[in-house]
């Protein structure tokens, strides 16, 4: 008989979403195994844990340099880009046949009886789309949204032993290790973007297109809830499997409270069960790769690192503090600075990354820097969090830093390949 696992990935501050999941999921498969993997650092053992689920830490997954993940990511990036490692984990090193990865913001109201079947006859993996029919109603997301997004919601995925799985969850693990970002604007989305090849490259993959399933608030307006004569929730006339409560909100962009229907009763009641499950203690838990040593991983720390490293970590034995000053405070030589202000690779990073400032501040221009200098020295800290030794004059001059020799060079596209 296939052994079959299903496993979410959250961080503590997400626990009380995944005790809902496992608890919802032990009612319906009671003799299937069940795993969180915690991107974070556990603290304490979950009492609820022993009955419910198995936890593993992310950390001590076979992971290539897990710190520069936990380093170039933020707390959403790193949770998807743990997955391929995790299935694989489970599928080679923990020995089961079949593994189902569930978001951790589902709950599963009947058995994945149609998942089985299909694996049964003989698929390597399963994916859903996140829609079956066009969004044309004026209303967001729209087709371009869910194009952005990825054609396939990573919600749910499951995968085999299957050689082509096993191939494929390699490729993707190697692809996430360096580009599992959150950039639509140049074209990805997390995990999401990647699995449209997976059709491509997995040739026994199964479309698994029953209304029932990754019920969202993306796919409502075409997927009908309604109430059967037993009580149980029917979409178009088909029993409801899951749902997926995406983004925490009880309240969807989409469609409104009241336009919600028959939903309204199960996000009421989701909701009672995520309260439960301790959420007033477990979303105030502080993310453990949030700071190094004090200092704060800010948005334009991370992006300034990416920016350095694109493809693979530093040379650097340990990515602490000291590693950060000398990251953030290395000079930039601009005319204009000379003699008046220092500029970092921050500085310019942040000038960089934002239009509005760069309308503002003309770095060529002598009153140009001083007025960015003089900027940089108050807004940041309230606005990013950043410490001020990387945003006052005084500190930033007072420190001697040694250059990065080892920083990555942009890569060149289609380097070593013939291009037509």
């Amino acid at each position: 008989m296939m052994q079959t696992v299903v496993f979410t990935i959250v961080s503590n501050n997400y626990l009380q979403y995944a005790r809902t999941l496992m608890r919802s999921l032990a009612a319906v498969h009671p003799g299937c195994r069940r795993f969180v993997c915690v991107a974070d650092k556990i603290s304490a053992e979950d009492p609820t844990a022993s009955a419910a689920f198995q936890t593993v830490a992310a950390h001590n997954l076979p992971i290539p340099n897990f710190h520069d993940m936990a380093f170039r990511y933020d707390v959403m990036e790193l949770n998807t880009a743990v997955k391929p490692f995790m299935f694989r984990w489970l599928l080679e090193d923990q020995g089961f046949d079949r593994a189902i990865y569930l978001d951790p913001d589902i709950f599963v109201y009947r058995p994945l009886t149609e998942v089985g079947a299909l694996l049964d006859a003989g698929a390597s993996g399963v994916l859903t789309p996140h829609i079956m029919r066009p969004l044309e109603d004026g209303g967001k997301p729209d087709d371009h949204d869910i194009l952005q997004s990825g054609i396939y919601n990573l919600g749910f995925a499951a995968m085999t032993r299957q050689p082509e799985a096993l191939a494929f969850l390699a490729w993707w693990g190697r692809r996430l290790q360096f580009q599992c970002y959150s950039d639509v604007r140049n074209n990805l989305f997390t995990d999401q973007r990647w699995c449209d090849f997976a059709p491509s490259f997995m040739p026994n993959l199964a479309l698994l297109r029953h209304p029932g399933y990754n019920v969202a608030y993306w796919n409502l307006a075409h997927r009908k809830i309604e109430a059967g004569l037993d009580g149980a929730m029917t979409v178009n006339g088909e029993p409801l499997v899951f749902f997926h409560f995406s983004g925490l909100r009880f309240e969807e962009p989409r469609l409104g409270w009241a336009d919600l229907g028959n939903a309204q009763t199960l996000f009421s009641n989701y909701r009672q069960a995520v309260m439960d499950n301790g959420w007033s203690e477990s979303r105030k838990c502080p993310y453990a790769y949030d700071e190094v040593d004090g200092i704060r991983l800010s948005g334009p720390i991370r992006g300034l690192y990416r920016k350095r490293y694109p493809q693979h970590a530093p040379k650097e034995s340990c990515l602490d503090s000291a590693f950060i000053v000398r990251m953030c405070n290395q000079r930039v030589d601009i005319p204009a600075a000379r003699g008046r202000v220092v500029v970092t690779e921050l500085m310019k990073h942040v000038h960089g990354s934002r239009p509005d400032l760069q309308a503002a501040f003309n770095l060529e221009t002598r009153e140009g820097v001083l007025a960015f200098a003089r900027w940089f020295e108050t807004i940041p800290c309230r606005e990013y969090g950043l410490d001020p030794r990387f945003t006052r004059q005084g500190l930033i001059g007072s420190l001697h830093v040694e250059p990065l020799p080892d920083a990555a060079r942009d890569p060149i596209p289609n380097e070593g390949r013939s291009l037509l």
